[in-house]
């Protein structure tokens, strides 16, 4: 069933048709992909600023070590 199976006005159907969309609602796969669209796809594009400028900022790191001698800082941590 998906969400094109609308309540109509004969009450047999219509309990069926309820009995099948909350049956396919309580799926864990359902569940689970609509979590991910609401949660993880909604704010993609925050997280792929986040991770392109940590991806910058560990490359500017990267070449400021290897310009100076960044082991004597690091070996205090």
């Amino acid at each position: 069933m998906t969400k094109s199976v609308r309540v109509t006005k004969v009450p047999i159907l219509d309990k069926a048709i309820e009995g099948a969309n909350t049956y396919y609602s309580e799926s864990w796969k359902v569940r689970m992909n609509v979590t991910m669209k609401k949660y993880v796809f909604g704010s993609w594009p925050c997280l792929t600023f986040l991770a392109a400028n940590i991806l910058i900022l560990m490359s500017t790191l990267q070449a400021a070590c290897s310009m100076y001698n960044c082991s004597k800082f690091f070996k205090a941590l």
